[in-house]
């Protein structure tokens, strides 16, 4: 089964969310140009540009896989970002205990 999200997390819908999308979006790269070992940014990057380009094209985002046990529908591009924010949650620990 394939949703069609219009909206952003959970169906969340606010005005000028395409533009708050792509300035979020130039932020992680930018931060990313700063720090190439948190390569989580680029993955949260790559994951919003895919959903940028899916919303531009299409009107919204095609959420095809099932989260196990809920109602919840996503695409390869969320599990992007959420790896991507792990990984960063990981090196910010890591660069911490290195100091």
């Amino acid at each position: 089964m394939m949703i069609f999200n219009r909206g952003a997390s959970f169906g969340l819908i606010f005005p000028a969310m395409i533009y708050f999308q792509v300035l979020l979006t130039l932020l992680l790269i930018v931060f990313w140009g700063k720090d190439k070992r948190a390569w989580g940014l680029l993955l949260m990057s790559l994951g919003g540009i895919l959903n940028i380009v899916e919303r531009i094209f299409l009107g919204g985002v095609r959420d095809y896989w099932r989260i196990p046990m809920t109602s919840v529908y996503n695409n390869i591009n969320d599990y992007f970002i959420a790896v991507g924010f792990f990984q960063l949650i990981l090196y910010f620990l890591w660069k911490t205990r290195q100091k």
